[in-house]
């Protein structure tokens, strides 16, 4: 089951991060420890990255954590099965210098290197509706005093 949290970074308002939990746990702990989700603003709402295309597309779920995408990411790729009832993130892999946001600000001219991770599979309607309760949730984080508005 997926669980998706807002937090802050050490505190601050400011900083909000999205983390991901997978039946309460965090899955990539363990390989990339201190590691950090996007600011909810870049990861939902109506046109967000976590929701799947037919064709599936690579998305950063977490960063390095020095907060930079481009020094490394975890990025699966997400894709609903051929009967519709599953959401999968498949083949996790890290780049570096291509992702400045969940999504590939450019094509990747590498591979990545594979993440030693398994698998995630969801059910659709869990997953969707997830999506949903952490974009209600995440409005109070969108603008903050200092930062302003944040997102698209």
């Amino acid at each position: 089951m997926l669980e998706l949290r807002v937090e802050t970074l050490d505190g601050c308002p400011d900083q909000p991060v999205m983390t991901v939990l997978v039946d309460g746990a965090a899955p990539w702990e363990g390989v990339v420890p201190g590691w950090q989700g996007f600011h909810p603003a870049e990861m939902l709402g109506d046109d967000s990255p976590l929701l799947p295309d037919d064709l599936g597309r690579r998305v950063a779920i977490y960063r390095c954590t020095c907060g930079q995408a481009g020094c490394g990411v975890v990025a699966p790729v997400v894709i609903p099965s051929p009967d519709g009832r599953r959401v999968s993130w498949v083949d996790a892999r890290d780049f570096t210098g291509v992702f400045d946001s969940p999504l590939a600000t450019t094509t990747p001219t590498t591979e990545g290197r594979c993440w030693d991770v398994p698998d995630l599979h969801f059910d659709r309607a869990q997953y969707l509706a997830e999506i949903r309760r952490a974009t209600g949730r995440a409005d109070p984080f969108v603008e903050t005093p200092i930062r302003g508005p944040v997102g698209p």
